[in-house]
């Protein structure tokens, strides 16, 4: 497989952190998916390719917007991701929505899709313009590919708020090389341009859309911020003790009012910015 570095770190390591914040990630990143929903424009009837699917919301809310006579295939690398997407079309009972665990990069998922869309699923593969054109082959002649990407750390302070933290308590981590898998791969438009440009799409754009991400509660963001990201990413580099992991979360949780907002609700929402990247085939 093109990209076993991914589907073992999807599989191991990152894939079962996601699933054991019991819906968290889900929770906090719809603002996002309905932004994709929203821009992908899907069609009744229409049929739909989600790549890098994870538990399969997005799937859901496209399965939903093209009704019983479309498609939605869900395609992650991950065991764990897919199972948790299966379970959950069982009991929303989506017989319009399947998922199939492959490597979007190398693999082909007939029929060819009207509209391929992706939640933070594009930016891991080893070979992102093998992978696109790879994406083009799935997409039929006019199909339009719509996704979101990450944004720079330094225009995500639910990002840079903790890894300042995490990096005065622990030390910086290793040098990052430019563009590598990862979720900031992204972050630079014209990096993306290219790659859509040389893998043969067409009228690409990239939108850069600032957003809330969607918090249960302060101490819920805190616990987040330990486990996924780059400080939960800096403390598993670092092997970090019990004790610098609690050290760590009292104060992302103490310097989060400085940087979030809070709803009527109680509910926190965490200023990010995306990148919307939508391109079409020939």
């Amino acid at each position: 497989m093109a990209n076993d570095k991914q589907k073992t770190y999807w599989t191991e390591v990152a894939g079962p952190k996601w699933l054991r914040l019991s819906g968290a990630m889900e929770a906090r990143l719809e603002p996002v998916s309905e932004l994709v929903i929203e821009r992908a424009r899907l069609q009744p009837g229409e049929r739909v390719l989600d790549v890098g699917c994870g538990t399969g919301l997005t799937s859901l809310a496209a399965a939903r917007a093209v009704g019983l006579n479309g498609d939605v295939l869900g395609v992650d690398i991950a065991a764990p991701m897919i199972e948790a997407a299966r379970a959950m079309a069982e009991r929303e009972r989506a017989v319009n929505l399947r998922f199939t665990l492959g490597d979007a990069q190398t693999e082909t998922f007939p029929p060819p899709a009207q509209a391929l869309i992706s939640r933070f699923g594009v930016m891991f593969f080893e070979d992102p313009v093998a992978a696109f054109t790879n994406l083009r082959r799935n997409a039929a002649p006019g199909g339009r590919l719509i996704f979101a990407a990450w944004g720079p750390v330094s225009a995500n302070p639910h990002w840079q708020k903790p890894l300042e933290l995490a990096e005065a308590l622990l030390g910086p981590g290793q040098p990052r090389r430019p563009h590598a898998p990862g979720p900031q791969a992204f972050d630079d438009p014209d990096y993306v341009r290219a790659i859509l440009r040389d893998s043969g799409w067409h009228d690409y754009e990239v939108e850069v859309v600032p957003v809330f991400l969607r918090g249960a509660s302060l101490d819920d963001e805190a616990r987040v911020a330990c486990f996924m990201g780059p400080s939960g990413a800096l403390l598993d580099e670092k092997n970090a003790t019990p004790a610098q992991r609690e050290a760590l979360c009292a104060a992302i949780r103490a310097a989060l009012p400085d940087y979030t907002r809070m709803t009527p609700e109680g509910r926190v929402l965490l200023p990010g910015t995306i990148h919307l990247l939508t391109a079409r085939n020939t």
